[in-house]
């Protein structure tokens, strides 16, 4: 191939003008497919298809875009199951009004669903197929709020986080049924949601509320900050116990996710990360509306209405990418299936939309981009080499 670019070159001067001129229209093109590659590709947006015109309050993704979910509509709150491209009502607004009260929705170790319906209960939910477990009230009656299962499957136990009626609490739960003594509560935070780090060991959410607001002490404007609690219980009536807490100055946390031995709490003025090695959090600025983890430990990080990039997180290090269009909806809840991200919301017409993300589509562009990157450099060495050739067989004349 050089000895054909060798004679190409060595003819008369306008066949090298020629070449350059080739060159330089393909360094513009591929710098225009670079470019174009480089932004965000893969998302999608669409109506609801199992109840169309409703607000996602809760969902659970399952695999090829199977999914739980808690929806409002103008006649209710539905919860349901959506399978096949069939929905299964498992509570019907026209028949049962508790879809409104339903407050958290969390996948068990088996793949069957946990939700509360009334106090010192839980729902199990495997498909259509319902069962309920009644836990003794010996020890007092309270309202479930979110409850994660440990990660150890030998010791079949979970933690709960409870409205014991004056405040919210922690309460350990084993296969017996039987909860254990509620946590007390010295420091008035209002606890929201908890998620398994380890084995016995949980990270959990919730907001403090002050009376000092800045403002005279203004009751009528108190200052809230979200706070994360790191929790341990072993199992047994002891409750369980407040092990670390951090306080940030502003915002909220919306979203945990396990990545190893690490907790990563998303937020929307920051993003907190647990060692649960040396008993640390990190703090970074990275500020998002929605977080979701993909396939191969990757963490995608999304903004609000309008907003122009994402984050994609991975361990070794984040990455900001443009997005093709301005985000489309403000999300209120997300999930994953496989490779595609679902974000649920509404957007600037107040129309409820779902927003999807391929990651896989975007993997497959950044492949094409790296070739585009290595074809360049490949024809610009040949290129430069024979010209740098032909130069130096002409300076030995």
């Amino acid at each position: 191939m050089a000895k054909g670019w060798r004679r190409f070159l060595e003819e008369e001067s306008e066949h090298q003008w020629l070449a350059i001129t080739l060159f330089l229209v393909f360094i513009i093109i591929g710098a225009f497919a670079i470019h174009g590659t480089s932004k965000l590709t893969g998302m999608d947006i669409e109506d609801n298809s199992a109840i169309q015109n409703s607000r996602t309050l809760d969902i659970s993704y399952q695999s090829s875009g199977d999914h739980y979910s808690v929806s409002h509509t103008l006649d209710g709150t539905y919860f349901y199951h959506y399978e096949d491209g069939v929905r299964t009502d498992i509570i019907d607004p026209a028949n049962d009004n508790r879809g409104s009260s339903i407050q958290f929705m969390t996948e068990l170790n088996n793949d069957s669903i946990a939700i509360s319906l009334e106090q010192n209960s839980i729902m199990l939910i495997d498909g259509s197929n319902t069962s309920n477990l009644i836990l003794d009230d010996s020890r007092g009656l309270f309202n479930i709020i979110d409850l994660s299962q440990n990660l150890d499957d030998d010791s079949n136990s979970m933690i709960m986080v409870t409205d014991e009626g004056d405040n919210t609490s922690f309460r350990g739960l084993s296969s017996d049924g039987v909860p254990s003594s509620s946590m007390p509560n010295n420091d008035g935070v209002v606890w929201q949601k908890i998620e398994a780090l380890s084995d016995d060991e949980w990270i959990a959410t919730g907001i403090q509320i002050s009376s000092n607001s800045g403002q005279e002490n203004n009751p009528a404007s108190p200052q809230i900050k979200p706070v994360i609690g790191h929790l341990i219980w072993t199992g047994g009536f002891t409750a369980p116990m407040l092990d670390k807490m951090y306080i940030a100055p502003s915002g909220e946390f919306h979203t945990m996710i396990r990545m190893g031995d690490e907790m990563i709490i998303a937020g929307t003025t920051q993003t907190t990360v647990f060692d649960s090695n040396d008993l640390t959090f990190e703090h970074s600025t990275i500020t998002s509306k929605a977080a979701v983890k993909s396939d191969c430990n990757v963490v995608w990080f999304f903004g609000s209405l309008n907003s122009d990039s994402v984050i994609k997180w991975t361990e070794e290090g984040n990455e900001v990418i443009e997005m093709q269009h301005k985000m489309p909806i403000e999300i209120e809840t997300s999930g994953s299936s496989s490779d595609v991200i679902y974000m649920h919301g509404s957007d600037s017409n107040g129309e409820y939309k779902i927003l999807t993300f391929d990651t896989s589509a975007h993997g497959s562009i950044e492949s094409g981009r790296g070739f585009l990157n290595f074809s360049f450099i490949l024809i610009f060495s040949i290129i430069f080499a024979v010209m740098g050739w032909n130069i130096i067989e002409r300076m030995k004349f």
